[in-house]
């Protein structure tokens, strides 16, 4: 991922910049935008595909979810730095440059991916709400749409929070889980064997393609390229300031470093997340069954009440830290594909009414979550692709543009997912 560096200049922290909560911020610039990034790395639909595999599949799966969290530090990399250099978002550089058919399509997909990462959002959040507070499925997702309109119009009134209060629940979740780790027994020598890949049935195919969509999410890169972009009239930033004054080449490439240095932590945190839910799932009692709910009952007999209330809260946390990131996704891609302004009331409405049909309907809640992870991974190539021809093109990113061992890393990882897919369809799902 390392681009060529220049000699550093000493930074200039005259002009902070400007993050989508509209907060201004100082140093570090890239470390907040990577974190508030990585919730979507942890959100419930990770909570259900990971608990999902490890109940299955113990720790065979763990190397999947090393692979995606790997991946996640490449194509994450990419999208800070196209809205750092740039000015602008994954999402508007993709209407720009595909008008007609290709913008319509992409932003089908993008709608999609907002779509099913609600469906995650409300459905985990209504599972947290049941297990804390006994609530009925229904009446918890109820109350975390509410909590998504009500952040929706206190963002729009100037009150928001959304960094301080998504960094805090981002602490819960990972403390929670290294609790959970921490009581578990784990057999240390099956975990690092899973480390090197083994062979899929239909049912870790399921599981496999469900944890790359789930750990590559694909409305983080829209979100992580918004989050990036600076305040064009800074020293320093804007698409064009790298074609003449070598200072602020040198600039922007010392920004660079940092933004992979901030992506790989906060990615590494996101991806041991990840390997806690597996690991902590494979080493509950055998017949406990799958599904968050079951490893809730499992974790309350076997470890007591304590463990199993930190799981919820954990899930809890992880639902209403990616409601509003997701708030925020939701408006990104609207802002860069619409053309017509719609309500953002509305918008968000809409996007969360097949949550609630689904779970009006009966559907299981944590296989809702899987096969919505799963979907996300079959959207993937439709995000991925654009952004490795963006930040390729030496025009548009200058001194920023992809080192070829860069591209030829985010095209293995778009090769790799779409086998997976092509796997899965395949085997009949």
């Amino acid at each position: 991922m390392n681009e060529r560096v220049a000699q550093e200049p000493r930074a200039d922290h005259r002009s902070p910049t400007r993050g989508l909560g509209g907060v201004r911020r100082a140093a570090p610039r890239t470390l907040v935008p990577a974190l508030l990034a990585a919730i979507a790395y942890v959100d419930p639909g990770n909570f259900g595909v990971n608990i999902t595999s490890g109940a299955l599949h113990g720790y065979s799966l763990v190397w999947v979810v090393v692979f995606a969290s790997g991946s996640a530090m490449v194509i994450q990399y990419l999208a800070a730095k196209l809205g750092m250099v740039t000015g602008k978002s994954l999402a508007e550089h993709s209407s720009e440059r595909f008008p007609g058919v290709g913008r319509v399509l992409l932003w089908a997909q993008a709608e999609l991916v907002v779509v099913m990462t609600d469906l995650a959002e409300i459905v985990g959040g209504a599972i947290a709400l049941r297990l804390l507070f006994g609530m009925p499925i229904m009446v918890g997702a109820v109350c975390v749409t509410v909590f998504s309109l009500v952040v929706l119009a206190l963002r729009f009134r100037g009150r928001s929070q959304f960094e301080s209060v998504v960094l805090v629940l981002l602490v819960v979740i990972i403390a929670s889980l290294a609790w959970q780790v921490g009581i578990a027994d784990v057999d240390s020598a099956a975990l690092l064997r899973s480390l090197v890949p083994g062979p899929l049935d239909s049912s870790a195919a399921l599981l496999a393609v469900g944890i790359v969509g789930a750990t590559v999410m694909p409305h983080a890169l829209h979100f992580h390229s918004a989050a990036s972009r600076g305040d064009v009239t800074a020293p320093g930033a804007g698409p064009d300031l790298h074609h003449d004054d070598p200072d602020r080449v040198a600039q922007r490439l010392r920004a660079g470093r940092r933004t992979v240095r901030s992506v790989v932590i906060a990615m590494t945190v996101a991806g041991a997340a990840n390997v806690s839910l597996v690991v902590f799932s494979a080493a509950l009692p055998s017949g406990a069954g799958t599904g968050i709910e079951t490893a809730y009952a499992a974790l309350l007999a076997h470890a007591g009440q304590l463990a199993a209330t930190m799981l919820a809260v954990a899930l809890l946390a992880s639902g209403l830290a990616a409601t509003l990131v997701g708030v925020q996704t939701g408006d990104v891609v609207m802002q860069g594909f619409g053309r017509r302004p719609i309500s953002p009331l509305l918008r968000r409405l809409v996007a969360v009414v097949p949550a609630l049909v689904l779970l009006w309907l009966g559907v299981e809640p944590t296989s809702a979550l899987v096969w919505s992870q799963v979907v996300l991974s079959f959207a993937l190539p439709g995000t991925l692709v654009p952004l490795l021809l963006f930040t390729r093109d030496r025009r548009l990113m200058g001194a920023l543009a992809n080192h070829p061992l860069t591209t030829v890393a985010a095209t293995l990882v778009t090769a790799v997912i779409v086998g997976l897919c092509t796997y899965l369809v395949l085997q009949g799902f």
